[in-house]
């Protein structure tokens, strides 16, 4: 590693170095993130003795492979920005339910580096499942914007950049569910934030949108006539640059390319100018020093710049040149200076200037394909770029520092990421429960015959190149059956007759892809009438049938488009049960004609009586829900019951959704689990017992657990369990259920005092 070569990267204190998986899953949003649960060194047992309670340690069940040389983690930096010498970079990294929120701050110009705290305005730990993707300083303060897992903007604010508080969903009223935010600054009034909103939903149709906020935590929309949008194509509004006396705004057309916007009465009224546009000028950037606004136009080797004092008036500088240039990647301001990264042949090169004539050398980057730069920053006396890096299977967190020589500024930061230990799914047959996820990375099983003491599984089949993550578990008469996503194409299967070693079974023709998407596997169910897995193809729904878990054969749907999807109608399984009436699996589909256009999903169950053919059933949707999914699906007998999560019409609220089956699938109705007014709820896991059915959700924000009872599947008890693993400060959750004996076995988390534990549920 040369000099150049060197910078930050974020890992835990004493963890070897990550190999950085980037879950499939994640992408679905619907899907296997619901079942998700990092599982870190001690698990919760709720018993029936007359204590109610019994805590006890578990890292030894549910540790971490000692031979293993990665963590398992993805981490990244999307954003940073700075103010004086205190700099702010913001990320994330996978969590239970989408991402967890990364920011990191150092007081001494990117010299050092520690973690900020975050807590929501009750002082709580923040939930997992927000993560900020644009960061932004004022001279008394700090907002950072992002999405949280259900899509809608989350702002955060800070006084000093070391301590963020996670607003309100209030604060974020004003961007709407179809709205995307590019760009977050300061204008020296106000906060600023620029972006697109879309009608039909896939932004063919971007219009141009301006957010303003004089605290950060109460934004005015400026849209539609406003701005004085163009007639004709698209605009989405992206970086932003200010002087005393003018905002402007680049954005981009698709008509005309890259276009500008000014306003000279602090963001109030909008109007489109023009920056000179020299022919063959390909990529526009706009920034500021004190008194100067800057915009540079890449030509390939050289660029254009332009300086003006108004936005109005331009006036041409000498041209930037770097040796061996290629493009621009960014522009930005500090103080008196601003400083351009330079694209260069697998390098960036940073260069300064006060005028925007003499560009001085500032440091560079080595920039192979297992970096990328998605960000860059001025503060006092350095420059700092934050993105990711990859090593093969590794990838982490990428901060550099370069000093106004151009030196590399060297410095740690520990104790960020956190390593990969996670329980996904659970599953009893003959006595014997089995609980799968992954740990480093690669796919896990502990088998156990008690729930207390537990086994680790063994197979070489877990550890291959890339991530694996178990996420479903079967059991039938041929033995055991895992199955779950890794770092290729193919699905993650494995078997096992016994549940203690476990062989891969994924290696045949059924599981390969046939175009370029991946095929994912969601969930499993297994019986005297053999197993079935489901899952993702690309667009579509997937699944697949084995009479002994030798063979196995693609499902075929009875009408084409029960099982294929397009980019307007997807089509995805996220579970699966099976009894006398075959096989059952419920997820959802997206609906075109839809109010809202195509991304609009609603709940679908697939019926297989045979396993092997399938048969799409569309589900009606409640009055007053927007849109909703299902995630779970379990039953008892002939009495099925599909549940999932759904969106009320209100856009920022989201509530349980459930239908129940008497008769095996052939018919179904909708039934209503009891709510607290006002909660935010989503379905966690379900499972059925010898006395019934039991759900478990998890409300509020921050989350608690909660159960739903019922003996028939339509009149429903709501119970809120107490104790550390159920409530209380952070996120709480269940995210997989299974009945076992005579009793109820569960998997959850909890954040409770700011550090995620493990939780184990045993009941009667």
């Amino acid at each position: 590693m040369t000099r150049a070569d060197q910078g930050f990267r974020l890992s835990p204190a004493a963890a070897a170095p990550r190999r950085g998986p980037r879950w499939p899953w994640l992408a679905l949003g619907a899907s296997v993130a619901a079942l998700a649960v990092t599982v870190a060194a001690g698990f919760l047992v709720l018993s029936g003795s007359d204590s109610g309670e019994d805590w006890q340690p578990a890292g030894r069940i549910f540790a971490a492979d000692p031979a293993a040389r990665f963590d398992g983690r993805d981490q990244e930096l999307t954003a940073v920005a700075t103010s004086g010498t205190r700099v702010v970079a913001v990320g994330g990294e996978p969590a239970d339910f989408g991402k967890r929120a990364i920011f990191v701050i150092s007081v001494d110009s990117g010299r050092t580096f520690r973690a900020a705290t975050v807590r929501t305005v009750k002082g709580e730990p923040a939930s997992a499942g927000d993560v900020p993707d644009q960061v932004a300083a004022a001279p008394n303060g700090w907002v950072a914007l992002g999405r949280s897992v259900s899509g809608a903007t989350v702002v955060w604010t800070s006084q000093d950049g070391a301590a963020w508080t996670r607003q309100s969903d209030q604060s974020g009223a004003q961007f709407g569910s179809k709205d995307r935010v590019r760009h977050v600054a300061w204008s020296g009034k106000a906060f600023i934030a620029t972006g697109a909103t879309t009608a039909k939903g896939d932004f063919t149709d971007a219009a141009p949108v301006v957010w303003l906020s004089a605290d950060g935590t109460s934004w005015k929309r400026v849209a539609g006539w406003q701005l004085h949008p163009p007639a004709r194509g698209t605009l989405e509004f992206t970086d932003i640059a200010w002087v005393a006396n003018a905002i402007v705004l680049k954005g981009v057309s698709s008509v005309t390319g890259d276009v500008t916007w000014r306003s000279g009465d602090d963001g109030a009224t909008w109007q489109e100018f023009a920056v000179p546009k020299p022919k063959g000028a390909r990529d526009l950037h706009v920034a500021a020093s004190d008194t100067d606004l800057f915009a540079v136009r890449g030509l390939g080797a050289t660029a254009k710049v332009y300086g003006s004092t108004d936005g109005l008036t331009w006036r041409a500088l000498p041209d930037l040149a770097v040796p061996g240039q290629q493009s621009v990647l960014k522009v930005t301001g500090t103080g008196g200076t601003v400083t351009a990264a330079v694209v260069t042949d697998r390098r960036v090169d940073l260069v300064s200037s006060i005028d925007g004539g003499a560009w001085a050398p500032a440091g560079s980057l080595t920039l192979p394909e297992r970096r990328q730069v998605l960000d860059v920053a001025a503060a006092e006396g350095t420059t700092i770029l934050a993105g990711r890096e990859s090593g093969g299977d590794d990838l982490d967190a990428m901060l550099v520092v370069r000093d106004e020589r151009g030196e590399d500024v060297r410095g740690q930061v520990n104790g960020l990421g956190t390593t990969d230990r996670a329980v996904t799914a659970l599953a009893w047959q003959d006595g014997q429960v089995a609980a799968a996820g992954s740990t480093d990375g690669d796919a896990a099983i502990w088998i156990s015959r008690d729930g207390e003491g537990w086994q680790r599984a063994s197979g070489q089949a877990m550890s291959r190149t890339g991530a694996q993550r178990l996420t479903g578990l079967a059991a039938g008469p041929s033995g055991w059956l895992g199955v779950g996503v890794d770092g290729g194409t193919r699905p993650l299967v494995l078997t096992s007759r016994t549940g203690t070693g476990w062989e891969q079974a994924d290696q045949v023709p059924a599981f390969a892809p046939a175009g370029k998407e991946p095929l994912v596997a969601t969930a499993a169910a297994g019986g005297p009438q053999g197993y079935v897995i489901v899952g993702q193809d690309g667009y579509g729904a997937a699944a697949w049938y084995s009479v002994d878990l030798q063979a196995w054969e693609r499902g075929t749907p009875t009408s084409e488009d029960n099982l294929k999807g397009t980019q307007a109608t997807q089509r995805w399984m996220n579970s699966v049960t099976t009894g006398r009436f075959g096989f059952l699996a419920a997820g959802g589909v997206t609906d075109p004609r839809a109010y809202g256009g195509v991304f609009v999903r609603r709940p679908a169950v697939w019926s297989a009586p045979d396993g092997r053919t399938w048969t799409l059933n569309r589900l009606p949707i409640p009055d007053g829900v927007n849109e909703g999914r299902l995630t779970h699906i379990v039953s008892r007998g002939d009495l099925v019951l599909a549940v999932g999560t759904a969106v009320v019409a209100a856009g920022a609220r989201t509530v349980s959704l459930a239908y129940l089956s008497p008769d095996g699938g052939r018919s179904w109705q909708p039934v209503t689990l009891p709510a607290e007014a006002g909660q935010n709820m989503i379905i966690t896991a379900v499972t059925s017992t010898d006395a019934g059915i039991v759900v478990a959700g998890a409300i509020g924000r921050p989350q608690d657990v909660v159960l739903w009872t019922s003996k028939d599947g339509r009149a429903w008890t709501l119970e809120r369990p107490a104790g550390p693993g159920a409530n209380g400060q952070g996120d709480q959750v269940l995210t997989a259920l299974t009945s076992f004996g005579k009793g109820l076995l569960g998997v959850g988390s909890t954040t409770a005092g700011g550090v995620e534990e493990p939780t184990l549920l045993m009941r009667p």
